[in-house]
């Protein structure tokens, strides 16, 4: 198994503080490596500083990936290529087990497009989400995330497929792009603010986690006065201790760059 940290521009960056900072949060990540617990994060501010640990090693992606799905489909409609106030009719042989609350309908419904995406991202919908995945096409966000740059978008059998630190910041980058620059971007993350559930506890976290068996992950983009990006992606089995886990990366993650 690799241990492997990246320190990007801290290198130079005298401050006896920091460097315990990173020290900490090295330490931290490596005791759960050699318990066999499969951990990484990614940190970067806007002045391109990076703290990362093991940011190459992949992970069930569960439902951090959704996000570039409705990236794409948001980008199509202002594209004129997708309308989002276009129906899909969601049937009982439509519902996904899992998160979500379509899953509970009693009847056939039908959703926009933009309704669906909201609600998996707020509710992490799964019924939504293969629904979306289905409308725009699987090979189509394949290809959207090959062209970022990203190396194992959607890899595997399932719609969810693998990820690891350096390709979620791609999506990450290009999707805080996106919210600044286009006219659904205002929209797009204020889903993003707002879920129902938050591992992560900062109101400020624009994010995404993503949970399935032992995949534990929360993903996203700090908005403070200083802002900056933050991956945490976990496979720590049956752990009862992986939401505090998390948070307590974040934290130093944090504590680090309110320093700087």
């Amino acid at each position: 198994m690799e241990f492997k940290i990246n320190t990007k521009h801290y290198e130079n960056i005298d401050s006896i503080e920091i460097k315990n900072k990173i020290k900490e949060v090295y330490n931290i990540c490596l005791d759960e490596s050699l318990k066999g617990n499969k951990v990484a994060f990614y940190y970067e501010d806007l002045n391109n500083n990076i703290i990362s640990y093991n940011e190459e090693i992949c992970f069930y992606a569960a439902s951090t990936i959704k996000i570039l799905t409705c990236l794409l489909i948001f980008k199509q409609a202002d594209e004129g290529i997708i309308n989002l106030n276009k129906k899909l009719l969601v049937t009982s042989d439509d519902i996904i087990t899992g998160g979500g609350i379509i899953k509970y309908q009693k009847q056939d419904t039908e959703y926009t497009i933009d309704k669906l995406i909201e609600l998996c991202i707020t509710e992490s919908d799964n019924t939504a989400y293969i629904k979306l995945i289905r409308f725009i096409g699987k090979d189509k966000v394949i290809e959207y995330g090959k062209s970022l740059g990203a190396l194992h978008t959607l890899e595997g059998k399932d719609s969810y497929g693998i990820t690891n630190c350096l390709d979620m910041i791609i999506y990450w980058k290009e999707l805080i792009k996106y919210t600044k620059e286009n006219s659904n971007g205002a929209k797009f993350k204020n889903y993003l603010l707002n879920p129902t559930t938050k591992f992560i506890k900062n109101n400020k976290y624009v994010r995404k986690y993503g949970m399935f068996d032992i995949a534990y992950h929360e993903t996203g983009y700090v908005d403070n006065e200083k802002p900056y990006y933050m991956i945490i992606l976990t496979q720590l089995n049956k752990e009862d201790y992986k939401e505090d886990f998390i948070n307590q990366i974040a934290k130093i993650l944090d504590e680090i760059n309110n320093i700087v």
